[in-house]
């Protein structure tokens, strides 16, 4: 969902990017068939799209590692999370239903709202179950 058509930045991926890891540091995932365990590989593919500063701040996000079947698998449901992605796969979106926290899901349709991560970064959601003490788990796709 960072990138849009014609292997472009998706509109404002760059405040997206650094309004989750400005506030979220510790708790940003890669949650991508690019990544597969190794954070390094995402950048590879798509890291000369975005500028330097944008770039810095993508190294700092968390690899996660999960079975081909689905995405969900890396997702510790103990743990407040949002998952921000375009479409999830039959499985995944059952693991979400069958934990109770498919509203955790965040659809990102960047061809019907192309400014979607804009309103992102100036209403951030919350995770199902969040409160002032706990940090949200938020899961790049």
């Amino acid at each position: 969902m960072l990138i849009a058509k014609d292997s472009m930045p998706a509109k404002y991926s760059s405040e997206f990017i650094k309004y989750v890891l400005t506030n979220h540091p510790d708790s940003t995932y890669w949650l991508t068939t690019r990544c597969q365990g190794d954070a390094s590989r995402p950048i590879h593919q798509i890291g000369h799209l975005f500028d330097e500063e944008t770039l810095g701040l993508m190294k700092t996000i968390k690899p996660t590692l999960w079975e081909t079947t689905t995405k969900a698998k890396a997702i510790d449901f103990t743990k407040p999370f949002l998952w921000f992605d375009d479409n999830l796969f039959l499985s995944d979106k059952q693991v979400l239903v069958d934990n109770g926290v498919l509203d955790n899901w965040i659809p990102v349709d960047l061809r019907k709202d192309p400014d979607a991560l804009k309103e992102f970064v100036e209403d951030f959601p919350l995770a199902i179950n969040f409160d002032e003490t706990s940090s949200p788990k938020l899961i790049g796709a």
